[in-house]
């Protein structure tokens, strides 16, 4: 006698079914005796436990990636920690020193109008740029966690309005603004308008030459060029935005100092600012998705690339 089995699926059960064929005398077979056996809740069981399994490693899997993704952001958190308490200890702390200076000596000289209207001079410069700087640090820190949402921006129609508030510095340095063919792409306005001001402005206030050219040009990201900025995702497209001006550049050495907070590379009584655009400008293209890298060199001028997500 010889036994056959097999799993079967009939009217949404499953059954287990036995055959065992019946043979004469002669060898011949003569009939077939069939048992079978209801299975359907061991399969489904089996079923869902493969499901449920299946379902806590896809748990799992994108608990891991939340919590890399905290992780990521737990060290940008503590890496601008560690700039404000920069700023704190020393750029907050100048001015505030210089007004305590002039103030103990404008005591002693209340008498003398001519060196009392100095000390004035300098106390309120002081506390004029304290301010900028408090005000440019509060800016900086509302970056993190802007609840605006992505809507399409021609960025065009962005460099329009920037140049239209900058008309007046453009016209006294005589400079010349070229752009060709930017890209439209989702992001925050008000935040993109920030970026190309403080670009502008970073242009214009380091331009060095009888007649400055500022030039804005876009090109589409190649896959190889995604693949070498790790924080970028390979399966998205990308768009290339260069911002360059014919300015006093930087030694390339000094690419990625530039945008961290309050770090100059100039001569702040020659360049005024609070040194916080840049910074601005890195935290704004972050916050879009995409990178910005900088290339100079002394006398040349500077490029800023912007890679956007599109």
């Amino acid at each position: 006698m010889i036994t056959y089995q097999r799993d079967m699926f009939l009217h949404n059960a499953y059954y287990n079914a036995v055959y065992e064929p019946v043979a004469d005398e002669q060898g011949n077979i003569t009939h077939i005796i069939v048992m079978t056996q209801d299975i359907t809740d061991l399969v489904r069981a089996r079923q869902l436990a493969q499901s449920s399994a299946e379902e806590l490693e896809r748990a799992v899997t994108e608990r891991t990636e939340e919590l890399r993704q905290s992780n990521v952001q737990l060290t940008k958190s503590n890496h601008e920690l560690e700039q404000f308490a920069y700023i704190a200890s020393h750029d907050l702390q100048e001015p505030l020193r210089k007004i305590q200076v002039f103030s103990e000596l404008l005591k002693d000289h209340l008498e003398d109008k001519t060196i009392a209207d100095k000390y004035f001079e300098k106390i309120h410069e002081s506390a004029r740029r304290m301010s900028s700087l408090i005000r440019d640090v509060l800016h900086y820190s509302r970056l993190s966690n802007s609840p605006e949402q992505l809507v399409s921006v021609d960025l065009n129609k962005t460099l329009q309005h920037v140049t239209s508030d900058f008309d007046l510095l453009i016209e006294q340095k005589k400079a010349v603004v070229r752009q060709s063919g930017l890209p439209v792409i989702q992001g925050i306005p008000s935040q993109l308008q920030q970026l190309f001001a403080n670009l502008l402005n970073n242009a214009l206030k380091f331009a060095d030459k009888e007649q400055p050219v500022i030039s804005l040009r876009s090109m589409p990201v190649t896959a190889g060029e995604v693949a070498l900025y790790p924080q970028l995702d390979a399966a998205r497209n990308y768009v290339k935005v260069m911002f360059a001006d014919n300015g006093i550049g930087f030694e390339q050495q000094y690419a990625e100092q530039i945008f961290v907070i309050f770090q100059r590379l100039n001569d702040k009584q020659r360049y005024k600012g609070t040194g916080i655009g840049l910074a601005l400008c890195k935290k704004i293209v972050e916050n879009h998705g995409g990178v910005i890298i900088a290339r100079g060199a002394p006398g040349e001028g500077a490029v800023f690339e912007m890679i956007f997500p599109v």
